[in-house]
């Protein structure tokens, strides 16, 4: 049995979808209204002479980023790993212990999907940012400055799903 083909045909988590579409609303109107003052800034010192220091000052928002990802992809983990039996939440791998199907292989199908959602998340980020970037900037994108905080990202990304997934794990070995 394919677990993850399972996983991927039922388990449809709307609020994660429903928050992702808002997340990334949101990311498109920030990243917007900073990319629009940094260029409008960036015309005016122009006009007047002066360096371009408003270009050089407009980064990725990681801190809008990260409250974003903390919002949106908690549901969708929720969704795969948990399951609400008679008031109480508890861990859904534990419905399976002493059923003939393989666990392990049954955490990795959960484990990627919510990969895939975090990875989503990432990368449509980050083609908001680099679309908005680009249509405001142009070729005088400002990409070299904002190449740690998207590293960052990336970085932090990681380190929560991976947090996520080892909470899941170690409350599944709990029960």
């Amino acid at each position: 049995m394919n677990y993850y083909k399972y996983e991927n045909q039922h388990r449809k988590c709307t609020t994660f979808r429903v928050l992702l579409i808002l997340a990334f609303f949101s990311l498109f109107l920030r990243t917007a209204l900073d990319a629009s003052v940094a260029g409008n800034a960036s015309h005016a010192l122009q006009n007047i002479g002066t360096s371009d220091a408003a270009v050089e000052s407009y980064t990725f928002d990681l801190a809008w980023f990260v409250l974003c990802f903390v919002i949106t992809l908690p549901p969708l983990n929720s969704a795969l790993f948990q399951i609400r039996e008679q008031g109480r939440v508890l861990p859904v791998l534990i419905k399976y212990r002493f059923a003939p199907v393989d666990i392990a292989k049954m955490y990795r199908a959960k484990a990627l999907l919510l990969l895939r959602g975090a990875v989503l998340f990432y990368i449509g980020s980050l083609i908001i940012f680099l679309a908005v970037t680009f249509t405001v900037f142009g070729h005088n994108a400002p990409i070299a400055q904002t190449m740690p905080q998207l590293g960052y990202a990336l970085i932090f990304c990681t380190v929560f799903t991976g947090a996520l997934l080892l909470t899941d794990w170690l409350r599944y070995k709990q029960h």
